[in-house]
């Protein structure tokens, strides 16, 4: 019976260097403390592949957690029983489903017609228009399992990445607004993803929060109309966006905003704490 492979672990991931699944690589990323994973597509079934992929998986959850990480993440759009024997194998419990959803653009006229207009700005960098995003975006999501836990320097990180465009962050003042010393009532973040394999130039709601006191008014909706707005206005003509499966009033909203079901991204997690299983990979 085969042993074990060799695995080659680097700060980007890590790829398995030997046996019949040589060459299969893990991407990885820090957000907000937590380590975040990605495979390439995973052939169905529990054979070679899957073997490797669980140990590469184990091998860099396990470091991460050793480092001090709060928390391994693996997210793929593999099949679902694929995806749950690799998870079991790898160690990694936790389970979430994230809906990919989608729709053209831009959006009907009745469908802007029956939103409420909301007055957006795009976010400025270096201000204290930062701040006031964090402390907007932590409050929005508090008891989030990865997004409640934003500070200045994860959004600056954000902010330098190649795909942002502060345009497209776009940001509701509340009353009195940032520059009097106020605060956000909430944001839509939008991210434009060049056309690939996976179709033309699209459009992401990246992020929509709505500060909890400014809440019970309809901003969630009148936002993502804001950004779908700006993102047609760009040229850009589909839409998508990730929910959980399990945040029924978010579904509510983009099935009344015309959004569908694209495919389904599932989640598997490992958490710092004792009993953790032990690593199953062997590293170079």
């Amino acid at each position: 019976m085969p042993g074990p492979p060799d695995l080659r672990l680097t700060e980007a991931g890590g790829e398995v260097a030997d046996g019949p699944a040589a060459g299969l690589r893990a991407r990885a990323r820090v957000r907000g403390g937590d380590l975040w994973m990605a495979t390439d597509p995973l052939p169905a079934g529990t054979g070679p592949a899957a073997a490797a992929a669980s140990a590469l998986l184990d091998a860099l959850a396990t470091r991460a957690l050793a480092a001090g990480a709060p928390a391994a993440h693996w997210e793929t759009e593999d099949d679902e029983s694929t995806v749950d024997a690799v998870a079991t194998a790898a160690g990694l419990p936790a389970q979430r489903a994230i809906l990919h959803l989608r729709r053209p653009l831009p959006l009907e006229d009745g469908l802007v017609a029956v939103t409420a207009p909301v007055a957006v700005r795009p976010l400025r960098p270096g201000t204290t228009d930062e701040e006031a995003w964090v402390r907007c975006n932590n409050r929005s999501f508090a008891g989030h399992p990865d997004q409640g836990h934003e500070t200045v320097a994860s959004l600056r990180a954000t902010m330098a990445e190649p795909w942002f465009d502060p345009a497209g962050l776009l940001v509701a003042d509340g009353h009195p607004p940032v520059d009097e010393g106020g605060d956000l009532d909430g944001f839509c973040w939008t991210k434009v993803h060049p056309a690939d394999g996976d179709g033309p130039r699209r459009g992401e709601i990246y992020v929509i929060g709505v500060d909890p006191s400014a809440g019970g008014r309809g901003l969630g909706r009148s936002l993502v109309v804001a950004g779908l707005a700006h993102l047609a206005a760009g040229g850009v003509g589909l839409a998508l966006l990730y929910v959980d499966a399990d945040n029924a009033p978010a579904r509510r909203l983009y099935d009344g905003l015309g959004f569908t079901l694209h495919r389904t991204r599932r989640v598997r997690t490992r958490r710092a704490g004792p009993g953790l299983p032990p690593g199953q990979g062997r590293t170079e």
